[in-house]
C-alpha cells in the first residue's frame, strides 16, 4: 500500500534529480516533490517535471508536485567558483561586486550592531563598515557558502510588493507546465496569499509558509485563506528568538489541525543524513515529536537535494514513522458545524467496530481533512473527480486520493488497487446547490 500515514515530502535537486533516484524515492514512499524554484532553471525543472509524471504513470502511485517561490527572501549571488570558504576572523565585502555578491541596495538599512547570517545561521558575520555599495564584515565562523544562500539580519531592506517579480515568473512557468500547487515564501498577511491567488486562480491550492514574526501575529487570516500551512523552521528559527521555536512549532501544528488544514513541518529534519549514512538521536526525536504532535507531513530539504544520501534519508523517515504513528493517541474536537459532528461519528464508528477503512466522496478535500485531524489509524480512502483537491489530499496524513469520476469508479479502484472488502462509506450526495450526507457500512 501506498505511505497514506504521515506523509514524506522531498526537494529534488542534483542529487535526486535522476530517473533512478527519483523512482527508488516514489517506491520509498513519497507522496509529494518539491521544487525550489529559488535553485535552477526552467529547462532544468521541465525536464524533473516530465520525469516525475512519467513515473507516477508508470507506477500507479499518488505522487503530487508543487513549485516553491521565493517570496522578498533574500539570498546572496553566484561565486566565481560556485562556492566560498569562509574563514574566522577574515573580513569580507557584501555587495553587488563583493566577496560575496548581494544587491547592495538590500543590506543600506543593516545597524553596524547587528549580526548577518548566511546560509540558514550556518555563518555568521559581524558588520564593520560601511563601504561604497554595500558592507565590510568580519567572520565569527568558518563554514563553505554556496551559491544563492539565504541571507538574514535586521534592518534588511525587503521587497514591498508581493508577489516579487521572480514569483511572478515562477507562477507563469509553473502554470505552462501544469503544476496549480505553490509554495509562499516569506508571507506576512493573508492578503499576500489573496494576491496571489488572484494570479494562480481558486483552484490552486497555496501552501503559506511561516517564517516571521508578522505571520505567526496574522497566523488567523493566513490560515483563513490557504490550503496548506507550511511550519518553515529554518528561517523561522532566524526571524524569532529561536528558544521559542518548538513550542511556535506544536501551536501552530495544533491550531492547523483544529483547522482542518493540513500542515508541514520542514527544516534540518535529518541534516546530519546531508553527509553521513545514519541520522542523529536528536533529529530521530526532533521529527518523532511531530508525528506525536500531529503533523501532517515531513519535508526534507538539502537531505534530498544536495544530500550524499538521499533514498537513505527518505528510508529512515519512512521506517521512523512506520514505528511510530499509530502511538500517537486518537483527538477530539469541539463540534462547531453538522459536518464536524458527521465526522466524530464517522471517527467513534471506526474505533468501535474496528474497521479500519473510511471511504469519503468529497469535492473539496474538507471532510477528509477533518477526519485525518482525528489521528486515526483507519485509512482515509478520499475519492475525487478534481484532480486539483486529489494533489491536495496527497498533503493529508492517513489520506489516500482516489481520482475518479463517480463514487462507483472509486470503489473499484479501492478494491482493485488496495484489496480492502469492507469500509465505513460517507456519501455527500449534492441536491441543487446543497448537499446530502450520510453514513453506511459498506461490502466492497
Amino acid at each position: 500500500m501506498d505511505n497514506e500515514k504521515v506523509k514524506i515530502i522531498v526537494t529534488v535537486g542534483p542529487a535526486s534529480d535522476s530517473e533512478a533516484v527519483l523512482k527508488k524515492l516514489i517506491l520509498n514512499g513519497v507522496n509529494t516533490f518539491r521544487l525550489n524554484f529559488s535553485h535552477g532553471s526552467p529547462e532544468y525543472f521541465s525536464r524533473v517535471i516530465r520525469i516525475i509524471r512519467d513515473l507516477r504513470s508508470r507506477l500507479n502511485k499518488n505522487v503530487s508536485i508543487f513549485l516553491d517561490l521565493p517570496g522578498p527572501k533574500i539570498r546572496t549571488g553566484i561565486l566565481p567558483n560556485g562556492k566560498l570558504n569562509i574563514l574566522e576572523n577574515k573580513k569580507y565585502t557584501l555587495g553587488l561586486n563583493g566577496d560575496i555578491p548581494v544587491l547592495g541596495g538590500v543590506l543600506s538599512g543593516i545597524p553596524l550592531k547587528g549580526k548577518i547570517s548566511l546560509s540558514d545561521g550556518k555563518i555568521e558575520l559581524k558588520p564593520i563598515k560601511r563601504v561604497k555599495n554595500g558592507l565590510l564584515a568580519k567572520a565569527l565562523n568558518s563554514g563553505l557558502l554556496l551559491n544563492n544562500q539565504s541571507l538574514n539580519a535586521d534592518g534588511l531592506n525587503y521587497e514591498k510588493t508581493y508577489p516579487t517579480e521572480k514569483d511572478r515568473a515562477g507562477i507563469k512557468f509553473g502554470l505552462n507546465q501544469g503544476i496549480t500547487t505553490f509554495a509562499l515564501s516569506f508571507v506576512s498577511k493573508k492578503e499576500d496569499i489573496t494576491n496571489v491567488r488572484k494570479l494562480v486562480g481558486k483552484d490552486s491550492i497555496l501552501i503559506a509558509k511561516i517564517e516571521r514574526e508578522s505571520a505567526l501575529n496574522n497566523f488567523d487570516g493566513i490560515a483563513g485563506v490557504s490550503n496548506v500551512i507550511m511550519i518553515a523552521r529554518g528561517d523561522l528559527g532566524l526571524n524569532i528568538d529561536i528558544v521559542r521555536l518548538p513550542l511556535v512549532q506544536r501551536k501552530l501544528i495544533r491550531e492547523a489541525n483544529k483547522r482542518s488544514i493540513p500542515v508541514i513541518t520542514a527544516t534540518q529534519v535529518l541534516e546530519s543524513m546531508i553527509r553521513n549514512p545514519i541520522p542523529t538521536r536528536a533529529e530521530v526525536s526532533d521529527a518523532f515529536m511531530a508525528i506525536m504532535d500531529g503533523t501532517d507531513a515531513i519535508m526534507l530539504s538539502e537531505e534530498t537535494a544536495i544530500g550524499d544520501y538521499p533514498v537513505k534519508a527518505v528510508d529512515t523517515l519512512r521506517r521512523l514513522i512506520d514505528f511510530n504513528y499509530k502511538k500517537l493517541a486518537p483527538s477530539r474536537y469541539k463540534i462547531g458545524s453538522e459536518e464536524d459532528a458527521l465526522i466524530d461519528e464517522v471517527a467513534s464508528l471506526s474505533e468501535n467496530t474496528k474497521i479500519r477503512n473510511i471511504v469519503i466522496q468529497t469535492e473539496d478535500g474538507k471532510n477528509a481533512f477533518r477526519l485525518s485531524r482525528y489521528h486515526t489509524d483507519a485509512n482515509i480512502f478520499a475519492i475525487t473527480k478534481k484532480a486539483n483537491i486529489a494533489d491536495l489530499l496527497t498533503f493529508g496524513r492517513n489520506v489516500i486520493p482516489i481520482l475518479a469520476q463517480d463514487i462507483h469508479t472509486g470503489l473499484k479502484i479501492i478494491k482493485r488497487n488496495y484489496s480492502v472488502d469492507k469500509a465505513i462509506m460517507v456519501y455527500d450526495v449534492p441536491q441543487g446547490k446543497k448537499s446530502k450526507s450520510s453514513i453506511e457500512i459498506l461490502k466492497i
